[in-house]
C-alpha cells in the first residue's frame, strides 16, 4: 500500500507505503547515497495485521493516518524525531466491520467498513456520527467535502448522501440511488460535475449529474464486437474529461483511454422534433464534453 499524497508542509517532502508485515515506512525524497540506504527515514511498528489504507491529514500534513486489515486505525506524527518503532503514534481507534476505503478532510476522518461510514476526529480519536450506511455491505466509498456530499458503492447501485442531513438524523438516508449497474460497484470517482461508478460484473462505467444524480453517460469498457460478454471494469481513472478504463476476461484485456476535451457536439439525444429540450449523453471536464469527436481507444 502506497499513500499518494506526500507527508510534510515545506522542505523535505516524505511519501509513505505499508506493508505485508504490518509495518510503515517512510521514504525522503530528498536524501542523497545509494538507493535504499539514505531514502529510508524510518520505519513504524505497531500494526499487527498488513497495512490495506493510509491517508494524510488535511489539518497537519506531518500527521498519517494507517489503518490495517483488522480495522485498527493509528496516526502517526512523522516529525517526531525518534520516528522509530511506535514511538511516533499519537493516536489509535478500532471499527467493526473490514476496511474499504478512508478519506481525511481536514482534522475529520471518513472511514467506510463494513457496511457504514463512520466520522472519526482526528484530534479526539472518538467517532463522530454515522453519515451512511450501506447494506448488506460496502465496496467502495468516496467523497466531495465542497459539496457536502459521499458516495458509497453497493451491489447493483451506488448511493449519495448529503452529510449535512446524515450528522442531523438518528439514522441517515441516501438522497438518490444510482441504479442500473451488474454486481458490485466497486470503482467510484466523484469531482465538483459528475460520479462515475463502474464494477468488476459490468461492461460499462456510467456518469451521473453530481448536483442531481441523474444519468447522463454510459460508456462501454470492452470491444463492442464482444458484446455481453464475462468482460467488466477492473480499473478506472478520472481527471476532467479524460477517463482511463481497463477491462478484464478469460482470453484477454483491454485498456480504453477517452479524452473528451476536444468534444464539440452530443453523442446522441433522446429528444423528438415536437420537445423542446434535449436529454443528451455528456461527460465534464470545466464544461460539457461528449464522446462522438473526443474519444481515442
Amino acid at each position: 500500500m502506497v499513500e499518494d499524497k506526500l507527508l510534510g508542509a515545506g522542505g523535505v517532502k516524505v511519501f509513505a507505503n505499508g506493508g505485508e508485515d504490518g509495518t510503515v515506512r517512510l521514504w525522503s525524497l530528498s536524501s542523497s547515497g545509494k538507493r535504499g540506504q539514505q531514502a529510508l527515514k524510518a520505519t513504524l511498528y505497531g500494526h499487527q495485521k498488513p497495512v490495506s489504507l493510509m491517508s494524510v491529514a488535511g489539518h497537519k500534513p506531518s500527521l498519517l493516518v494507517t489503518m490495517s486489515r483488522d480495522s485498527k486505525v493509528r496516526v502517526w506524527d512523522t516529525n517526531t524525531s525518534s520516528a522509530v518503532r511506535s514511538s511516533c503514534c499519537v493516536g489509535m481507534t478500532s471499527l467493526p466491520g473490514a476496511p474499504v476505503d478512508m478519506k481525511c478532510d481536514e482534522a475529520l476522518l471518513y472511514i467506510a467498513a463494513g457496511s457504514s461510514v463512520v466520522v472519526v476526529d482526528l484530534r479526539t480519536m472518538r467517532k463522530v456520527n454515522t453519515v451512511a450506511i450501506c447494506q448488506p455491505k460496502l465496496y467502495s466509498f468516496a467523497i466531495m467535502p465542497s459539496k457536502s456530499l459521499i458516495c458509497t458503492g453497493g451491489f447493483g447501485k451506488a448511493l449519495l448522501w448529503d452529510i449535512r442531513r446524515s450528522q442531523e438524523a438518528s439514522k441517515p438516508k441516501a438522497v438518490t440511488e444510482l441504479d442500473g449497474h451488474i454486481g458490485s460497484v466497486t470503482l467510484l470517482h466523484m469531482d465538483p460535475y459528475k460520479i462515475v461508478t463502474g464494477g468488476l460484473g459490468d461492461n460499462f462505467v456510467n456518469a451521473w449529474e453530481i448536483d442531481t444524480g441523474k444519468q447522463t453517460n454510459s460508456l462501454l469498457c470492452n470491444r463492442p464486437e464482444l458484446g455481453n460478454t464475462n468482460i467488466g471494469c477492473s480499473a478506472m481513472a478520472v481527471n476532467a474529461c479524460r477517463i482511463a478504463t481497463t477491462s478484464y476476461g478469460e482470453s484477454q484485456g483491454l485498456v480504453s483511454f477517452r479524452d473528451f476535451s476536444g468534444a464539440v457536439r452530443p453523442t446522441s439525444s433522446k429528444c423528438n422534433d415536437d420537445e423542446q429540450e434535449a436529454d443528451v449523453w455528456k461527460f465534464w471536464g470545466t464544461q460539457t464534453y461528449s464522446d462522438s469527436d473526443g474519444s481515442n481507444e
